[in-house]
């Protein structure tokens, strides 16, 4: 048992340290919400887990059956996370732990803005679009307005808009088109 106390002290606090670089990694996968869905699940899993091996620690059927609705729905929820929106099989291992790891770092992350005093960011990526575009007629896209996903940009010669998303790693550009 101090084993796996320790381990998850050490998942605990690397959530806190490494907060925004997984929040960037898994940003549109999960997010803090569903992190602590998820965690809510993986943690009642453990707890009964754990109580069967200490003699049910005398909770009621009603506890029980409360507790195995929460569990199957966080771990259902985290399940559907894995199906849906993970790319690659790497992303469906990690998923829990950096889950985990993403719901303590956020409790990490408000601690220390509260004692310290000190603004709290959300560790999702902020995107950096370019002030102009061109497109793969010739003509120049001017930055009108920027999101921290999306930005839209003005064609002056033609008073068209379009709107350009990130996706987490890149400006997702149309075909042909590139930055200036």
């Amino acid at each position: 048992m101090p084993f796996l106390i320790g381990i998850a002290v050490v998942v605990m606090l690397a959530g806190g340290i490494f907060y925004n670089k997984l929040r960037a990694k898994v940003y549109g996968i999960i997010g803090v919400p569903g992190s602590y869905f998820a965690t809510l699940g993986i943690m009642v899993l453990v707890m009964l887990i754990g109580s069967l091996f200490q003699g049910g620690g005398g909770a009621s059927i009603t506890e029980i059956v409360v507790y195995i609705i929460f569990m199957i729905a966080g771990l259902g929820y985290l399940a559907y996370v894995m199906i849906t929106k993970c790319q690659t099989v790497m992303q469906r291992v990690l998923l829990p732990i950096i889950a985990v790891m993403i719901a303590f770092g956020f409790c990490w992350r408000l601690v220390f803005a509260l004692i310290f005093k000190i603004p709290m960011s959300n560790g999702a990526p902020q995107a950096k679009f370019p002030a102009s575009l061109t497109d793969d007629q010739g003509e120049t896209w001017n930055l009108q307005s920027d999101s921290n996903d999306h930005a839209d940009y003005y064609c002056p010669k033609t008073g068209a808009t379009t709107t350009v998303w990130y996706t987490g790693d890149y400006v997702n550009l149309p075909a042909g088109w590139r930055a200036n």
